[in-house]
């Protein structure tokens, strides 16, 4: 299919450069073949096409477009062209992304409000967001699947908001009935979110309900054992403890990595998904590499 005529103003080409040109001139590496797999069979039926595509320009910017090809035929009912008509959907896309962008700021501030209450700083959630996303990937979750975790995240721990201070911020050992307490955070923080109709929210809740599940089933709130425990979990656990040991808490002062990597390996299978502490362990650099760049 030739580009007879484009919005010079959008792609950046002039007409003269775009005159005869195949497709791939502003075709962006991020489309998946599938869509112009699909594009092809379609017209090649004679049937119309509609879709959003995105491009690049000249300079190597995205932009989108809403795309509607037509086959064009003779008297014989033979397809002798094809006429595209596109539509500019930047300004939209981009509005959407801002909308992301501050849907995913306010998570992290909400999630920051809960470690600020246990005097934690705001880096231990932008770390366990990074740890959690870089072992999805490893793991091999679709990076729509990913990115939705990195965003969600942040508010493991938003049930503390709902924990008293006395227990919260006890400087000491928890007694039995204290922790049974502070236990109550993980559905306190999934009941705050469980109703979110937010792909994010939602899974937000999932995180907060099952990182403190373990692998053998002791762990709460609702004592899930191995694959029972969703991935989200099982990831933003092995994300959470990592960080908690190696950083200063109110009740304890950071473990050298040395100890940290020790007990990660020992838990395997008993704490922890062990294909995913495998996985953590093997590629370490990566991680330790994301706790210096969020050390605060």
């Amino acid at each position: 299919m030739k580009v007879i005529f484009y919005q010079e103003q959008v792609s950046g080409y002039s007409k003269e450069e775009l005159l005869g040109q195949n497709h791939n001139i502003v075709r962006h590496p991020d489309t998946p073949t599938s869509v112009f797999k699909d594009l092809w069979n379609h017209i090649n039926h004679g049937k119309i096409w509609k879709g959003i595509v995105k491009n690049r320009n000249k300079y190597g910017q995205s932009y989108w477009v809403n795309t509607t090809v037509i086959p064009i035929k003779d008297q014989n009912e033979k397809i002798v062209e094809f006429m595209a008509i596109r539509h500019n959907l930047s300004e939209q896309f981009s509005l959407q992304k801002e909308i992301e962008d501050t849907q995913r700021e306010i998570i992290y501030k909400m999630g920051e409000v809960g470690e600020t209450r246990s005097k934690e700083t705001g880096y231990h959630v932008k770390r366990v967001a990074q740890y959690s996303k870089e072992l999805a990937f490893l793991c091999g979750l679709e990076k729509k699947e990913a990115e939705i975790l990195f965003s969600a995240s942040p508010l493991h721990d938003i049930g503390k908001v709902g924990i008293p201070d006395d227990i919260l911020k006890k400087p000491g050992k928890l007694s039995t009935s204290e922790f049974e307490i502070m236990k109550t955070h993980a559905e306190i923080g999934y009941n705050i979110l469980k109703d979110s109709k937010r792909d994010i929210l939602k899974a937000a809740a999932i995180v907060a309900l099952t990182h403190h599940e373990k692998f053998d089933g002791s762990g709460y709130p609702k004592g899930l054992k191995a694959y029972d425990i969703h991935i989200y979990g099982r990831i933003t656990a092995i994300a959470d403890v990592f960080d908690a040991l190696g950083s200063d808490r109110v009740y304890k002062k950071a473990w050298k990595d040395e100890k940290t990597f020790e007990l990660l390996n020992n838990e395997k299978g008993k704490l922890f998904d062990p294909f995913l502490i495998e996985l953590f362990m093997k590629n370490i650099d990566i991680f330790l590499d994301i706790r210096e760049k969020y050390k605060g």
